[in-house]
């Protein structure tokens, strides 16, 4: 086996399609079949079924774990060894939505400022799929929502901890009326939304509305506009609170406190580029940390 044959196979694997594999790596699609085929027979064994699509044999599962690992630590050792103590190459991060519109524009505004020899990208998703992505070495690192988090292959590099509140229009000054309105929310799987959720329970709200949207900012407005309530950081609607345009509402800390976790896979390379861009978030986000 080669390196690039490894990396063929895990491109097919993850599109699913030696057409989309072949537009991906740039390769014409009968290059993708032949190494495919060859690598088959190489290991004398089938690694995909070949049914609308292509899809993984249980041998082909196990060898894309393998090729996971030797391709990054191919990557890696290419990284490391043109890795510099002025940060350069590429810094990919992951976030969920809440925290690509509320604190990373300044921030990587700022590291890009910095560090102008980084290629810096950023990738919006939700926590589970963030994760996944981390797992398999896809980004560097991510910031990630979740109740109850662990995995021995993930290092935390930081946790911060922030206050959630309810928010309506400033009409409302009765914490009962508020709850009568939809909620504005992220989709199913949100922790935030099942922290809400499960305090409305308890206090004997079943029949709840949602209106999803999964954009911070959007929710914000909404609510500004009277479309109904939500359940959002304190920290990103203060100023509008300020100007008269929110009321917020205090629940207990049980339901209303979240963390946000930043994290990266135990053996991925903390290169300088990362080292550099977790010590800015400790020097410029507003959060507390509680490690």
């Amino acid at each position: 086996m080669e390196s690039n044959e490894l990396r063929i196979f895990k491109a097919v694997a993850q599109e699913g399609s030696i057409t989309k594999a072949a537009s991906t790596l740039g390769y014409v699609q009968s290059n993708v079949t032949a190494r495919i085929k060859q690598l088959e027979s190489e290991l004398k064994t089938q690694l995909f079924y070949r049914q609308r699509g292509m899809i993984l044999t249980p041998t082909g599962e196990k060898l894309l774990v393998y090729a996971e690992k030797i391709i990054h630590l191919f990557d890696e050792a290419n990284i490391a060894l043109n890795d510099s103590v002025d940060p350069s190459g590429s810094l990919c991060i992951g976030a969920n939505n809440t925290i690509s519109s509320l604190r990373l524009p300044d921030i990587l505004s700022q590291y890009h400022k910095a560090y102008p020899k980084v290629d810096l990208s950023l990738i919006t998703s939700q926590s589970d799929e963030l994760i996944n992505k981390i797992l398999h070495f896809q980004i560097d690192g991510a910031f990630v929502k979740s109740l109850s988090f662990s995995d021995n292959n993930i290092v935390k590099e930081l946790v911060f901890e922030e206050n959630l509140v309810l928010i309506s229009s400033p009409e409302y000054n009765d914490l009962e009326a508020v709850c009568s309105n939809p909620f504005l929310m992220n989709s199913v799987g949100c922790p935030n939304r099942l922290q809400l959720e499960n305090w409305l329970k308890l206090k004997g709200i079943t029949k709840i509305r949602f209106m999803e949207f999964n954009n911070l900012n959007s929710i914000i407005e909404g609510v500004i506009a009277g479309l109904g309530a939500s359940f959002v950081p304190k920290s990103a609607i203060k100023k509008y609170e300020e100007r008269g345009l929110l009321r917020s509402f205090p629940i207990p800390p049980k339901f209303s406190t979240t963390k946000t976790f930043f994290i990266r896979h135990k053996d991925s390379l903390k290169t300088s580029a990362l080292s550099k861009f977790i010590e800015m978030i400790e020097l410029k986000t507003p959060y507390n940390a509680v490690m």
